[in-house]
């Protein structure tokens, strides 16, 4: 049974975050408790991670850098990504998102191997909130009543020079009612103690401030000094705010909430003294429990990526949000011992239909949940799917991208395929279908439809007529090393250069990791190109087996790679070769040499 893992946790003054996982590969969801031991961030496991990260206004934002551990790759024109079949913590894998204007993005999750994390990530703009002279202090207060005071001389640059110019503030505050907080929350909402425990977090609200010269270098407080900040409670949550609360700050070098002082209760603000920046968490910690469930619709069918928000009983205003996965499986942490209510919604974060649950004493798996939506709100994609021989395709899958940067996937069966996707009511969802026949290694043309409610039939799809077959194929010192997907995992990500060197306006990054029976295999080289094909130069290059896993190499001379199929992004394929030399280190110490044919999906 595959099995989506939501990690509810508790958000806003309370409130839950969900983060999703889908098992593929293994037959059963390992259910864990609180752990009371310190936590084990060192523990590894390999598993894949698909998110899509859409900007302020939830569009899609492509040619996004994302990275996970010591792989980068950037976001497709639908904003999406994946990594398949990478090593990340067990205990905390992190995503971390990086573009210029924004604040850097993280996704957190406990890791399960061999599954699927999909994960959605909202970045938060980050504008000048106000300046001020170092040499003076000053005060910035944003929208919303965040405020930051800093006292006379207390600035400092990166290395600890004082600083006594002009300083820039970025400051954002997360308002911990938002519809959105799940996916704007730095990491997850879990902490780790001065105990070193891991604790479900409630939070009343959260800053983020960053600090810049006139020249743009960063800059901090200085040792010994400390600043003010100033969080405000909203309205909803007032009553329940205690009068003293748990400071948190986002370790970004490790991706985890670290327990740091308190902030007190003051009027409808909480007030901290800090010693340094980044963002800042006023939360109380809560005992948990492990919850699953599979919500299916009237017709027994599973309800696919939708929208599911969880709250307190006793205290409404605190909700959980995620997506199930595509058998609509979900599971996740919550509040122990506490009367809950659960919601499916619509995109636009109304309920479409409510169930109370709990309370929970101990790990539950709530089995089928029958989920009756209004017609109004739900839309039922249908088609059929033929191979390049007009026979029903038997193995494969559509990709549907929907309106709002949404998207699903959807398995063939018999040649054709269904996904129950919720609308709201009387908005027109834009549908684009991608068919693909897994044992052709074909697939066809996007195909574009519409629809409100009801039965929306996108007709008999064709997975024909470009090839899907995605391969590395390496020769080292006359030994083969291969790479297939599937089963193995192939990305191909290119970012457009905003300097670009000489004539080339792209840089093309392709990696690839071996699945089994050698997860230890694995390839990463990339490229500048202008987008057709022709001879280039290769800019990094590597590969590893578990001969050389840990010996550090460099590339000898200055090698090329020829292009020799430049398709469309999304659509086409890029495919090239090149020969390259390694040098291996100590202990080995001996010179490589390598040829290398490629062909994969161009993004």
């Amino acid at each position: 049974m595959k099995m989506k893992q939501l990690l509810l946790v508790l958000l806003a003054a309370p409130a839950f975050l969900i983060n999703s996982c889908q098992n593929e590969f293994s037959s059963e969801f390992p259910v864990n408790t609180v752990p009371e031991a310190p936590i084990n961030d060192a523990e590894r496991v390999t598993a894949s991670i698909t998110g899509i990260v859409v900007n302020e206004n939830d569009i899609p934002v492509t040619s996004v850098s994302v990275t996970v551990g010591s792989s980068t790759i950037t976001t497709d024109a639908y904003g999406m990504f994946r990594f398949k079949n990478i090593s990340v913590s067990k205990a905390n894998a992190a995503v971390k998102v990086v573009k210029n204007g924004y604040f850097t993005a993280y996704r957190t999750f406990p890791a399960i191997s061999g599954n699927n994390h999909n994960v959605r990530i909202k970045l938060i703009p980050k504008n000048n909130s106000g300046s001020f002279s170092a040499a003076a202090g000053g005060t910035v207060t944003i929208s919303g009543g965040g405020k930051l005071v800093i006292p006379a001389t207390a600035i400092t640059d990166a290395s600890g020079n004082s600083y006594s110019g002009t300083v820039n503030v970025a400051m954002t505050w997360i308002n911990p009612t938002a519809p959105d907080l799940g996916s704007i929350i730095m990491g997850d909402l879990r902490g780790v103690t001065t105990g070193g425990q891991e604790r479900v977090l409630e939070t009343y609200g959260m800053l983020g401030v960053e600090l810049t010269g006139a020249g743009g270098q960063a800059l901090k407080i200085a040792s010994g000094k400390t600043a003010e900040l100033t969080f405000p409670i909203p309205a909803a949550l007032q009553g329940g705010a205690p009068a003293s609360i748990t400071l948190w700050h986002f370790d970004e070098a490790t991706a985890r909430w670290k327990e740091e002082g308190t902030a007190t209760k003051t009027g409808s603000n909480y007030i901290a003294s800090v010693s340094h920046f980044s963002f800042w968490n006023c939360d109380a910690p809560w005992p948990q429990i492990t919850l699953c469930m599979t919500l299916v619709n009237s017709n027994n069918q599973p309800l696919a990526n939708v929208p599911v928000r969880i709250k307190r009983v006793n205290v409404p205003s605190s909700v959980a949000t995620g997506y199930t996965d595509s058998l609509g499986n979900l599971c996740g942490i919550v509040p122990k011992n506490e009367p809950l209510i659960m919601e499916v919604l619509s995109p636009c974060g109304v309920p479409v239909f409510t169930q109370n649950i709990g309370p929970f004493s101990s790990n539950t798996s709530l089995g089928n949940i029958t989920v009756n939506i209004p017609a109004v709100n739900q839309v039922l994609l249908t088609g059929n799917v033929v191979n390049c021989s007009n026979q029903p395709v038997t193995n494969g899958y559509v990709f549907i991208y929907y309106s709002g940067g949404n998207y699903t996937t959807a398995n063939i069966t018999n040649g054709s395929f269904s996904a129950n996707i919720i609308n709201c009511s009387a908005n027109t969802l834009n549908f684009s279908v991608s068919p693909v026949d897994h044992s052709a290694q074909q697939q066809g043309n996007p195909v574009s439809s519409s629809g409100i409610s009801g039965i929306v039939n996108m007709g008999t799809l064709s997975a024909c007529g470009i090839s899907s077959a995605e391969y590395i194929q390496f020769m080292i010192d006359g030994s083969p090393l291969n790479f297939n997907n599937p089963p193995d995992s192939i990305t191909c990500h290119s970012n457009t250069l905003s300097q670009p060197p000489a004539a080339y306006g792209f840089k093309t990054i392709i990696s690839a990791m071996e699945s089994a029976p050698n997860p230890q295999n694995w390839t990463l080289f990339d490229f500048y190109h202008n987008g057709v094909t022709g001879t280039y130069p290769i800019t990094g290059f590597g590969v590893a087996t578990p001969a050389t896993a840990g010996v550090s190499y460099t590339i000898v001379g200055s090698p090329v790679m020829n292009i020799t199929e430049m398709g469309l992004v999304n659509i086409g394929f890029i495919s090239g070769n090149c020969n390259v030399q390694l040098r291996r280190s100590a202990p080995l110490n001996y010179t490589q040499n390598i040829t290398c044919t490629f062909r994969v999906r161009r993004r």
